[in-house]
This record gives C-alpha cells, sequence and structure tokens, in this order.
C-alpha cells in the first residue's frame, strides 16, 4: 500500500525523536506543539522527492487536475493554475455545449492576425497560452453576452504531496530507503547541501531501486 504523507511526516518525527513511539504518531498534519517540525518535514519531503527524480534522471510523474476560468466582460486573458505543466485542450462550458479550442500557431500568431485586436468581440473559439505570464489569452473579448460563463480545463501539473493523504509516487522500499535522509536534513535546519555520507548514500539507495520499479497508472492510496 502506498505511503501516505502523513506516513512520512510521522516516520520522519520519530527517527528525530520529535514524537516517542507508535503511541504518539500525529492523525493530521496540524499539531500546535510541534507544528514548526510538521512543516518542516512536508517541505522537506517535497524537495528531497524532486531531488531523488533529479539524481535518478527520472521524470517526475504527473497527474491530472481540473480547473475552471470564468468569463468576464472586456478581460480576454485569465490566470490559469500555477502548478500547470500542461493544458489539456479545449476548455468546455458545460451549461451551454461550448469549447475554446487551442490556437495551433500559437500566442505569436494568434496576435499578429489581428492588427486591431479591440475589434474581436464576443464569445472566443480559440485561445492561446501567452508565454510571457502563462495566462490564457482568447482570440476574443467577451461582452456582457458571455459574462458569467464558465469553462472548465483538464491538465497535467507535478505530483507534490501537501496533504495527509497524498501518497508518494514511489514504492514502500524507495520509501524507507528516504526516511533517514529526510530525517538528517530536517534536523539541519533545510541545508541545501547533504553533508554526511549517509545522506548521500541513502539517495542513492532509493534512486536505485526507483529506477527498477515500474510506473504505476494510479497514486491513489487505496
Amino acid at each position: 500500500m502506498a505511503k501516505t504523507l502523513l506516513n512520512g511526516v510521522n516516520e520522519v518525527l520519530k527517527r528525530i525523536k520529535v514524537i516517542q513511539g507508535d503511541s504518539g504518531l500525529l492523525t493530521t498534519l496540524s499539531d500546535s506543539p510541534r507544528q514548526i517540525y510538521v512543516d518542516l518535514a512536508v517541505q522537506v519531503w517535497n524537495e528531497a522527492m524532486e531531488e531523488l527524480y533529479t539524481r535518478s534522471h527520472v521524470s517526475l510523474p504527473r497527474e491530472m487536475a481540473e480547473n475552471s476560468i470564468t468569463l468576464v466582460t472586456d478581460d480576454r486573458d485569465y490566470a490559469l493554475q500555477t502548478n500547470l505543466i500542461d493544458l489539456r485542450w479545449p476548455l468546455h462550458n458545460r451549461v451551454d455545449g461550448e469549447y475554446i479550442y487551442e490556437w495551433k500557431r500559437g500566442y505569436h500568431n494568434l496576435i499578429s492576425s489581428q492588427p486591431q485586436p479591440d475589434e474581436y468581440t464576443g464569445l472566443a473559439t480559440f485561445a492561446a497560452i501567452r508565454p510571457i505570464d502563462g495566462e490564457l489569452y482568447l482570440e476574443r473579448i467577451p461582452q456582457a453576452k458571455e459574462n458569467g460563463k464558465v469553462f472548465f480545463y483538464n491538465y497535467d501539473k507535478d505530483v507534490s504531496v501537501s496533504e495527509a493523504a497524498d501518497t508518494f509516487p514511489f514504492d514502500d522500499d524507495v520509501f524507507r530507503a528516504m526516511v533517514p535522509t529526510v530525517a538528517e536534513i530536517v534536523e539541519i535546519g533545510l541545508d541545501r547541501e547533504i553533508q554526511s555520507a549517509i545522506a548521500a548514500a541513502n539517495f542513492g539507495r532509493a534512486s536505485r531501486m526507483l529506477t527498477k520499479q515500474p510506473m504505476r497508472s494510479s497514486w491513489s492510496p487505496l
């Protein structure tokens, strides 16, 4: 069974003796007397996970998520999720059955095709991601008729762990190899360099295990 972030925090805090044995295990990631250690462990687990995949020359797995934009009168650019890696086109208005498709030739082609951009108004059929700031740029400017329309989109994001039930994207043997490394980094206060041979050796052991394991199709804890 895949280990959760809560499992990881508990194992690290046991190892650095912030909690004593199984009887003191946390049941949530909120614990006022030890919150500084909990927050530090969560941060280090994520940093160590990225470092592990980098050292292993393996791409971090991705997972799909969903979000939406709501059209606003006279607003043609919209912020997307900050953890977005790839947008799964098209966007979909589930109420009216409308779609916004990708402008295949890219943002610069879109703006060059509109010498007077303010003249393009109404419901957009196409859009492009603006490379300057990563916002979604519509090929038409919504008007009062389009105001309030909600378009949902699916997107790929890097795997990260932030909630207690979030699962790590590797198997138990990799998890066990990572615990000593994460615990040591927590103890030295997020030093960006791995200073001990033990930590480096455990990274190496986890990396060897990671490159041998098959990729899982789901990161569900069930």
